[in-house]
């Protein structure tokens, strides 16, 4: 027996065993991408629910309540008028993202209608708080920022 007929021989014999490994890294990478996808998926979803949120936290903020503060002699919006707007927030967070968005940001968190709302609810008072602490050049530089990410990002 030659060396060209003990390295046929080894390979036979190992052969079995690298394919069952090169399958196995292949599995593990497979893995690995789609938890990468997944990962980035819900992420987008999320940067596009906040920027739903909080665009119409700062139109509710235009149109509705400076016309409330304006409206009432103290100033202030009562318990009331706070519930109310909220609502149209929310509804118009649903309106912004549609049937389909809806479904499949219940989809992709795992959530029913109840538990969705509530999160809506929790980021539409997550923005109200972000617009209060911001300065106005804050508010007007993010006012002007475009919708899409940029692509450096």
């Amino acid at each position: 027996m030659d060396a060209g007929d003990v390295a046929l021989k080894i390979l036979e014999i190992a052969s079995p065993v690298l394919l069952a490994a090169l399958t196995w890294v292949a599995a593990k990478i497979a893995q690995l991408v789609r938890a990468k996808i997944k990962n980035e998926y819900l992420r987008g979803v999320l940067v596009r629910l906040d920027d739903v949120v909080f665009t119409a936290v700062k139109d509710l903020q235009q149109r509705v309540v400076d016309e409330i503060k304006l409206a009432s002699a103290d100033g202030k919006i009562t318990d009331a008028e706070k519930e109310r707007i909220k609502d149209k927030a929310i509804a118009s967070v649903k309106s912004h993202l549609g049937t389909k968005g809806i479904g499949e940001l219940a989809k992709v968190l795992g959530l029913d209608s109840g538990a969705l709302d509530g999160l809506l609810s929790s980021k539409v008072e997550a923005a109200v708080h972000d617009l209060r602490r911001a300065s106005p050049s804050d508010v007007a530089r993010e006012v002007a920022r475009p919708l899409a990410p940029s692509p450096t990002a």
